[in-house]
């Protein structure tokens, strides 16, 4: 969701109606509660004057205001296929859409609908939202399979028909590389104070879990090993929250952030089973979401691509790692503190 960091202001406003219209379900239920909550600090991080490099505020006070901006649907669409004229920008607004609808403790049937409508207005057909607005209605086992396969095939370019056969074992851990867990393992043990290893070390001391290809690691090195690598270069902890605030960050990073996102919000939000782990509810701060995404927007290189080389940067300085990606200030876990606060 590049626009977060970058758009221009109609785009910004394009987004954050987007948004605003998910929340409302299309105009059919009141603006309220902690979707509204989520739109209105979205609406505030866009707007802002100076954090984008805009002289003066952008006004998105009738996008976040009780009343309905617009008379009818027709109408809000109209305008928000003036603001985002391009596919790219479309579907960037529907993802910001989608996370509107997940953002809900409990499943929002209505607003995955809107999405998926609001997508196909624009021209920005999207499968993960497909996908999701029929994961919202399925039986959890469903929702395992279709989902968490596809998302995992993508993530780690693995046939999706091998992904079902490692799978249907319950071992898709057995998807590793076997080179690329010697690798990992060797440069963890050897990286030096300050280095990027170094905080990773740290952290699989501080998580309640394993360091990825440990033998009955439940997922492969590949996408474990580097998906731990994001929490710490975002600076965000191993708790729920922690994990869904990662994957806002993922989202913010890279188109196909978003898959993960709907993995973790559906698992880790509102506790439906779709993966290997124990789902949970987490109570998120709408701040912290909508930084996390305005932090994935700007930076600049792509951490969630299968083609990122993030074993090869472990024995660099932390802060060096950081600001060659361009990975802003933030998270919730400051330096030196814990990566699991359960165990305090």
């Amino acid at each position: 969701m590049a626009m977060l960091a970058f758009g221009n202001p109609h785009e910004r406003r394009g987004l954050v109606a987007v948004m605003r219209m998910v929340a409302t379900a299309n105009g059919t239920r009141p603006f309220d509660g902690d979707r509204a909550d989520l739109v209105r600090m979205f609406a505030g991080l866009e707007s802002c004057a100076g954090c984008h490099g805009f002289e003066e505020s952008i006004d998105f006070s009738d996008l976040v205001g009780d009343a309905e901006p617009w008379p009818d649907v027709e109408t809000g669409i109209a305008e928000i296929k003036a603001c985002l004229p391009t596919q790219q920008q479309a579907l960037e607004a529907v993802h910001a859409g989608v996370l509107v609808a997940l953002y809900s403790i409990e499943q929002d049937p209505e607003g995955l609908d809107a999405a998926r409508w609001i997508s196909k207005q624009l021209g920005a057909s999207d499968s993960m939202v497909r996908a999701v607005t029929l994961t919202a209605g399925q039986h959890s086992k469903a929702a395992q399979a279709d989902v968490f396969r596809r998302f995992m095939s993508k993530r780690i370019n693995v046939d999706i028909n091998e992904v079902r056969k490692f799978a249907a074992r319950k071992d898709l851990g057995g998807l590793s590389n076997v080179a690329m867990i010697e690798d990992y393992h060797r440069r963890l043990d050897k990286a030096p104070d300050g280095s990027l290893g170094y905080e990773m070390r740290r952290f699989y001391s501080d998580a309640p879990f394993d360091i990825p290809g440990t033998p009955g690691t439940p997922l492969p090195v590949q996408f474990l090993g580097s998906h731990d690598v994001h929490h710490v270069l975002a600076g965000y902890d191993t708790m729920a929250h922690g994990e869904v605030y990662t994957a806002v960050f993922n989202a913010g990073n890279s188109a196909a952030g978003i898959g993960w996102l709907s993995v973790v919000l559906l698992q880790w939000h509102q506790g439906i089973k779709i993966g290997v782990f124990n789902p949970a509810h987490a109570h998120l701060d709408p701040q912290l979401v909508a930084d996390a995404a305005r932090r994935g927007a700007a930076t600049h290189v792509d951490v969630y691509s299968a083609d990122w080389d993030w074993v090869s940067l472990l024995d660099q300085p932390l802060d060096e790692v950081r600001g060659s990606l361009g990975v802003p200030v933030g998270g919730n876990v400051p330096p030196g503190a814990t990566w699991n606060p359960v165990s305090q």
